[in-house]
């Protein structure tokens, strides 16, 4: 039988791993901003998944091809396939929604609504009803997240296909979050079920990408900024996320991934030389303040 202190401790480790793919996640905005030449949202989208599939799939096949078609063989594939599709969504709709609203309101509109769709679906698959602790620090990270945007003094004009975009992006996510757990709650390996998650991805991409410009992957810096996007903030953060959701609910992993937004914010100001004010520091403040209470749950 499994102690409750076992329990609490594998469920603050794969809290801490999915809180570490967030933080990842953060790396992308200034990555993308390091990028030089004509790129389209898309081709990054696309060519980050690619690298992630080609590099998880070979770590995965390196370990025994037997053990990589085992998911296929126990039915995990029922969830691998929506989990798959909703990355490739998420890719799709999240980079062209940011292209119309700006980074900031579009991050901010995609991260409302991915916990409420995760929790939603969480509750209705497995059973698990949100608990108000959830709820508490769901909200105050929300509320930081807010802060942060505000004052990073981002605008952008409302664009209302952008927001509607943005809301599928959080959809995308969510679902992927739900879909990821039920396919980690299996018992295969991570590593297996991301590389699965990410060929189902990279093929749904595969056409719009073959349609983009993609000549300025040729510069030097470009590649090595993409290596970047394609292996830790794409393969590391989605295997550490997808690791973490073995003993944490999808909710939960979904509110997690709210620390992206604060570790953006603060590599924007770091790397790029952006003004920190006030706002944002009452952002920060709030966001750990919701991710403490989130440890408590």
């Amino acid at each position: 039988m499994t102690s409750p202190s076992t329990t609490h401790s594998g469920h603050r480790h794969g809290a801490l791993l999915a809180l570490a793919g967030a933080c990842l996640w953060g790396t992308t905005g200034t990555s993308q901003a390091l990028l030089t030449g004509q790129h389209s949202p898309v081709a990054v989208g696309g060519l980050r998944t690619l690298v992630a599939a080609v590099l998880l799939t070979g770590i995965a096949l390196a370990g025994g091809a037997r053990g990589w078609v085992v998911p296929l063989r126990h039915g995990s594939w029922r969830w691998i396939l929506p989990a798959g599709l909703s990355v490739a969504c998420y890719q799709m709709t999240f980079f062209a929604a940011v292209a119309r609203t700006g980074v900031a309101v579009g991050t901010l509109v995609m991260l409302a609504t991915t916990p409420l769709v995760a929790g939603l679906l969480g509750w209705r698959l497995e059973g698990r009803r949100p608990s108000r602790l959830w709820a508490t620090a769901t909200l105050t990270s929300l509320a930081g997240a807010s802060l942060l945007v505000l004052g990073s003094g981002s605008s952008a004009p409302l664009d209302v296909l952008g927001l509607l975009l943005a809301v599928a992006a959080g959809i995308s996510f969510g679902s992927y979050s739900v879909a990821g757990r039920r396919a980690a709650s299996e018992g295969d390996e991570p590593l297996v079920l991301s590389s699965w998650i990410f060929l189902v991805a990279a093929l749904v991409l595969a056409v719009p990408l073959l349609r983009q410009d993609l000549t300025f992957v040729t510069q030097p810096r470009n590649l090595v900024v993409l290596g970047w996007l394609g292996v830790a903030a794409t393969a590391g953060a989605y295997l550490l996320y997808q690791t973490g959701m073995r003993s944490i609910d999808a909710a939960t992993a979904a509110t997690l991934a709210l620390a992206e937004p604060m570790v953006a914010n603060l590599l924007a100001v770091l790397v790029l030389g952006e003004p920190f004010t006030a706002l944002m520091g009452l952002g920060v403040a709030l966001v750990l303040a919701g991710l403490g209470l989130l440890s408590r749950a």
